[in-house]
């Protein structure tokens, strides 16, 4: 069954324009636009996102955009569809507060995302103007033509980040015992300095932005062991509380990205654990030392609407990666 959660994004004061939001998802999609349909799923495929900007329709065969002047603001009225992450949801909230002025309650409630994968179906069936998004699965890039049919671009950084219980006394593992663990070759925690005790290894559903980033990053081409269902986290925040509680042992490890694991969803009793030696943290994401880091995008279609061409424009000047950092993301220019 579904479990509904509340997610209680507390931010402190230097947070800015991302100050105490509350926010509620479902485990698979917040507050939905519209229905929208699935690639079939078959099995995913690590890519490499390239990030270049499309070629766009030439400025003899359509009528020249007006010009949008982020500083003049975007009123409410007139401001773009957003989708995108769960993960992004401050992000938007603190990017719409900003830019047109509202309160925060009228951001927060402006806001319906669809989550990772969905989101790029409704920009392709035309229901939203702008994506604050991580990257696709394969058989949605494939389903979508994404990169031929959007403009991608990174704007943020954030990392696949792999979480334990505090009793666990294993603190850091290398990329060769995480992919031993999720290819089922290691299932004991004594084969990796700890306790003598099975390896209970929780995955995400495939069309799930995390479960992309571990193919991608970590798996790379490593075939992931087939998980009983049971160990299957459908949600984002699922996967957390599941490791928190399963068992009420120290045996579960579950990965997540490290935004949302670190300011939207905590739980206590549980730790990051080091990968090849580096903390994820926003110093060693920023600086790329953290090696599994990977960025978020902006994307609008190829035939944008000005305001939210506009705003992602913005989001990549310095003013822009400023309000990134001061909602608690790692920009991805060097601040």
């Amino acid at each position: 069954m579904k479990r509904i959660l509340s997610l209680f994004l507390v931010f402190g004061m230097s947070l800015g324009f991302c100050g105490c939001v509350n926010l509620k998802t479902d485990d698979t999609k917040v507050t939905t636009q519209s229905e929208v349909s699935a690639a079939d799923t078959a099995k995913t495929e690590s890519s490499i996102i390239d990030t270049t900007t499309p070629e766009k329709t030439s400025a003899s065969e359509v009528t020249a955009a007006p010009t949008i002047n982020i500083s003049d603001g975007i009123t409410l009225e007139d401001y773009p569809v957003v989708d995108g992450s769960t993960a992004t949801i401050p992000l938007a909230i603190g990017l719409i507060h900003k830019i047109s002025g509202c309160t925060s309650v009228q951001a927060e409630e402006s806001i319906a995302f669809n989550t990772t994968d969905s989101s790029y179906y409704a920009m392709a069936d035309g229901l939203s103007d702008l994506l604050l998004v991580y990257e696709p699965s394969q058989p949605t890039i494939d389903a979508l033509d994404v990169f031929n049919t959007m403009d991608m671009r990174a704007i943020g950084l954030d990392a696949l980040v792999f979480i334990v219980n505090e009793d666990n006394p294993v603190n850091s593992l290398t990329s060769d015992q995480i992919r031993g663990i999720y290819s089922g070759e290691i299932a004991n925690w004594s084969k990796v300095g700890g306790e003598d005790m099975e390896i209970v290894a929780f995955q995400r559903p495939e069309l799930s932005g995390s479960q992309t980033l571990m193919l991608n990053l970590m798996m790379k081409g490593k075939l992931m062991m087939t998980p009983a269902t049971e160990t299957i986290s459908e949600g984002m925040a699922d996967i957390i509380q599941d490791i928190s509680s399963f068992d009420n042992s120290a045996n579960a490890i579950g990965y997540s990205v490290y935004y949302y694991a670190k300011n939207m969803y905590t739980q206590p009793g549980l730790k990051f654990i080091a990968v090849d030696d580096v903390l994820p943290s926003n110093e060693t994401i920023n600086s790329r030392e953290y090696g599994f880091t990977n960025p978020f995008y902006g994307v609008i279609p190829l035939d944008p609407k000005p305001q939210a061409e506009a705003i992602l424009d913005w989001l990549l000047t310095k003013e822009g990666q400023q309000l990134l950092s001061d909602c608690g993301y790692v920009p991805i220019m060097e601040m």
